[in-house]
C-alpha cells in the first residue's frame, strides 16, 4: 500500500492507490491550506521532498503545470497541487511547510 509522510510533523500514513494528497492530509486533520480543491487557485501547492520510486505520484496534467507556472512555482514535479496529485505507488515525503513560502495570488 502506498505511503505518505507529511513533514515537518513526520506523520506517516498508508493510503489507497489513487488517493489525492489533499484528501489524505485532511483525513488525518493536518493543517493544509487549500481553496477550490479543483486545481484552479494554486493554494494547496506542496513540495515533494523525496519520491522513493519513480512514478509514485500521478503525472501532472496541463492545467496543473499551467497553474504552477502562473504563480511562479517549479513545474519539474518537485511541487504539486495537493488537490490534483494522486499517490499511485511507493512512498512520498510531502513538505507542508512549503505552503508558507509562496503566495498563490502572485503571477509569474
Amino acid at each position: 500500500m502506498p505511503t505518505l509522510n507529511f513533514l515537518p510533523l513526520n506523520i506517516k500514513i498508508e493510503v489507497a492507490e489513487n488517493t489525492k494528497i489533499l484528501a489524505a492530509a485532511r483525513r488525518v486533520k493536518l493543517p493544509i491550506r487549500f481553496g477550490c480543491g479543483a486545481g484552479r487557485c494554486g493554494t494547496c501547492a506542496v513540495r515533494v521532498q523525496s519520491v522513493e520510486m519513480l512514478g509514485s505520484l500521478s503525472p501532472m496534467q496541463s492545467a496543473e503545470l499551467e497553474k504552477l507556472g502562473k504563480i511562479g512555482l517549479p513545474t519539474d514535479g518537485s511541487v504539486r497541487l495537493s488537490c490534483q496529485a494522486r499517490i499511485i505507488a511507493g512512498h512520498s515525503d510531502i513538505d507542508l511547510d512549503f505552503q508558507d513560502s509562496y503566495d498563490p495570488s502572485q503571477s509569474g
